[in-house]
């Protein structure tokens, strides 16, 4: 009887002690969560935070990512948020790694800028920039499986990422490198690393499908167009449907058509890309696909002849480039469209884009970027 009263009080004065505990604790968090908001110079350390959580890291950290959001609403207009947002943002992902918003929170808003609105230094916005891809390598460390980050990092038949069991569903979060290779590209004017996180973007069944063009067409970007082709062309073989079989064949055709020219780079000629031209413009017909507007809502992901008309292009910005470059020995400068390489004959055919619209006057045009020093395209006037 004695052993049950003891055991009894026991629990009683347990009890006690839980609920107060939980009182102070909870006092604390909602002294932080209000400090979080108004003076968010005041943010706690890690080792801090997860002391007070007594075990419900998560918990708080839902707390915190709650007056994260307050303080981003009461600040927005002005974008005074971004002071003190990595170091909100990282705390909640300390306390939690696998809360996957806070990430996303970060890449989208921390490298964003609207001058009309926002009145930031250069060196501000590259903080800025710097913290949102530091947010966003920590997602991917915390959130993805590091060996597969690595084979699809260096993997540039996209076909593979999505068919082969082992580079699947590389994150549990797609979102993270997906953004991640947009502040690549966009802010730092990487195509490299921008496309490599749209390829462990890819790998995801839940990944935006756009992931896997723009894994190829930032390989371009970078320079590299001959990886930009292979990677173009094993999209378009990974296509199903019914003329599945038709396109594979198409994409090896033009594929050791485009491989051919590249193995004379040296002696890649105006003649020889009018031949390539002649031949995508007979295997767009073979597949019968009606070109639509992506603009109206209209989905050409899985049009085969997506992939060989921008394969077709990536030739054409080689074929420019490597015109540039003589052109480039010679005046000291880069010519700014392929007219001027027309014009003093370092070129001898001006390479049309597939994407015209004759309707509109409008279409894809290729010039110099002197923001990514290289050939890049456009849409502007026909000319």
């Amino acid at each position: 009887m004695f052993s049950k009263l003891f055991v009894f009080l026991l629990v009683i004065v347990s009890l006690a002690v839980f609920i107060y505990s939980s009182g102070i604790n909870y006092q604390q968090h909602t002294d932080i969560k209000r400090s979080l908001v108004n003076h968010p110079e005041f943010i706690p350390t890690s080792e801090m935070a997860n002391l007070s959580a007594g075990g419900f890291g998560n918990i708080v950290a839902d707390s915190y990512w709650l007056s994260a959001i307050q303080y981003i609403g009461s600040n927005a207009l002005g974008s005074e948020y971004k002071a003190y947002l990595f170091a909100m943002l990282n705390l909640i992902t300390d306390l939690n790694p696998y809360f996957t918003y806070p990430y996303q929170i970060g890449e989208l808003l921390l490298p964003s800028y609207n001058e009309r609105y926002e009145n930031l230094s250069k060196e501000e916005i590259q903080k800025n920039t710097d913290q949102a891809i530091k947010i966003g390598l920590k997602g991917i460390e915390k959130n993805c499986d590091a060996t597969k980050v690595e084979k699809a990092r260096s993997e540039f038949n996209l076909k593979k990422l999505w068919t082969d069991e082992s580079y699947q569903n590389t994150c549990r979060d797609p979102m993270i490198p997906y953004y991640l290779a947009y502040i690549y590209y966009w802010n730092l004017h990487d195509g490299m690393k921008s496309s490599q996180y749209y390829r462990i973007a890819s790998t995801n069944s839940d990944a935006p499908t756009g992931a896997r063009t723009m894994a190829a067409i930032m390989q371009g970007k970078s320079g590299d167009r001959e990886k930009a082709i292979i990677m173009l062309l094993s999209i378009a073989e990974s296509i199903e449907g019914n003329k599945n079989t038709l396109c594979q064949q198409l994409s090896k055709e033009l594929g050791t058509s485009l491989f051919s020219a590249f193995s004379a780079r040296a002696t890649l000629t105006g003649q020889g890309l009018q031949m390539i031209e002649s031949a995508r413009q007979e295997m767009v017909k073979k597949l019968e696909e009606q070109w639509v507007d992506p603009t109206n809502g209209q989905n050409v992901d899985n049009f085969c002849s997506t992939y060989l008309n921008k394969a077709v292009r990536e030739m054409n910005l080689s074929y420019l480039e490597q015109a540039d470059s003589k052109y480039f020995q010679d005046k000291k400068e880069h010519a700014p469209v392929p007219t001027i390489l027309l014009q003093n004959k370092y070129i001898d055919y001006n390479p049309i884009d597939f994407q015209q619209d004759p309707k509109n006057k409008q279409g894809i045009e290729y010039f110099y970027s002197s923001d990514n020093n290289a050939w890049d395209y456009r849409m502007g006037e026909m000319r």
